[in-house]
């Protein structure tokens, strides 16, 4: 690569309050980027910023979104003739340097502004706008930013593109195609939208050899153009201690190496109803200790919790902050993670990052992930689960032994590394 190019990434789940995969994805992708030196631009979709004052526009981007006023024209019918109206006009975007707002702890746009990024360009409603657009015309959005970047890199499928500008974008999975009762995505609208960014896209970036291989069997991408990069934890910026972690867990009714953790959605793709089964028929002096957001389907996959544990047998902790999460993990007797398919399988990896021995599913990507360092399990039968929790239980050197071997994996997946393969798919685009 000759130059440092210049980046702009979209920024629709880098802005979201609580935590996603994809969120996670994009703060890697900014840890990565400042170690290799690139310049970097954030796309955002706000509507409060007009273009015409620097200061206010700022002001307006991290301000809470309980204070801001309802628009007058706020009608389903205005916005989609509005969205129609972008068949024939480019989306012009207004350029904000954050340096006069102060960090804003639960924002994390805010926190890492002037650090890990340099400028923002807003267009407001923008993501909303180009899907609205391409389920009602499969016509895509033209945008012209203030500042014209080298690469386009959109961390999840949009259709957006800038003319004259290449484009790379990230494919976690194709989950809705692959298994489809899991989720509630309109098939039909999945399947044209990754099938238009998979063929219109100079780069594509896959976060698994498995993701890949479901890239080529379904849209025919030749192999050369998707790039397996996998993924990253975020470095180590979360500090946590002793006695903060004695009085968090105190505060859960948790005690350390005592609890079988499960981190996830609570929806079908991540099977939590059969580790519930499974824990059923374990040694007691366990507790089952559930850190999910409750999302589609979730009354089904939670439905043995009355019918097979006693309640002082779990805990559901909904969202926790990262803070919060590392103390679970590292204080953890293992985390289980029968997921039936992923892309990547993030929290395999963060569990190992802090110690805690994973027993997961043996589908998809997963082996990828774990590699020596995990327990397999079948994630339709609940027996095989309860067979490995057992294995566990009983043999305290196994343990032992699957800690220092996640620590050895967790450096193939190291935020160095993960630079490194960023650099070099990039390789060539500029």
């Amino acid at each position: 690569m000759k130059k440092k190019p210049n980046i702009l990434v979209d920024g629709f789940n880098l802005g979201l309050r609580k935590g996603s995969g994809i969120k996670t994805y994009g703060m890697t992708l900014l840890d990565a980027y400042k170690a290799l030196g690139f310049e970097v631009g954030v796309l955002l979709d706000n509507n409060f910023v007009s273009g015409k004052d620097q200061l206010i526009d700022e002001v307006s981007l991290f301000d809470q979104d309980e204070v801001r006023p309802v628009p007058m024209l706020n009608y389903q019918w205005f916005r989609n003739l509005k969205t129609l109206s972008y068949l024939f006009r480019q989306r012009k975007a207004h350029s904000v340097i954050p340096h006069v707002t102060e960090p804003d702890p639960e924002n994390y746009l805010s926190r890492v502004g002037g650090d890990k990024y340099q400028y923002i360009e807003n267009i407001g409603d923008v993501f909303n706008n180009a899907t609205r657009l391409f389920a009602f015309t499969k016509k895509v959005t033209k945008i012209k930013p203030k500042i014209k970047p080298d690469i386009l890199h959109l961390t999840t499928p949009w259709p957006i593109k800038i003319s004259g500008v290449k484009t790379v974008v990230t494919i976690h999975d194709l989950i809705p195609l692959k298994v489809p009762f899991t989720t509630l995505d309109m098939k039909v609208h999945f399947y044209e939208l990754f099938k238009w960014a998979a063929e219109s896209a100079d780069l594509i970036l896959s976060v698994s050899e498995h993701t890949k291989k479901d890239i080529m069997e379904i849209y025919g991408v030749p192999e050369e153009k998707i790039k397996v990069t996998y993924q990253s934890f975020k470095g180590g910026e979360v500090k946590v201690n002793k006695e903060d972690s004695e009085l968090y867990l105190k505060s859960r009714k948790l005690v350390p190496e005592k609890y079988i953790l499960f981190v996830g959605n609570i929806e079908p793709k991540k099977n939590i109803k059969q580790l519930i089964r499974a824990f059923a028929y374990i040694k007691k002096g366990y507790k089952l200790a559930i850190v999910g957001h409750k999302a589609w389907m979730s009354e089904s996959q939670l439905f043995g919790l009355q019918k097979y544990l006693k309640k002082k047998e779990y805990v559901m902790l909904d969202y926790v902050t990262e803070e919060e999460l590392a103390m679970l993990y590292s204080n953890a007797f293992c985390m289980v993670f029968p997921s039936l398919y992923e892309g990547f399988g993030l929290p395999v990896l963060e569990a190992m990052q802090n110690n805690c021995p994973v027993i997961c599913s043996d589908r998809s990507s997963l082996p990828e992930v774990g590699g020596d360092a995990a327990l397999y399990v079948d994630p339709y039968k609940f027996s095989d689960i309860r067979m490995q929790l057992d294995k566990l239980i009983t043999n305290p050197a196994l343990r032992l032994q699957m800690i220092e071997k996640g620590k050895a994996r967790v450096k193939f997946f190291s935020p160095e590394n993960y630079a490194k393969r960023i650099k070099e798919a990039y390789e060539g685009l500029v």
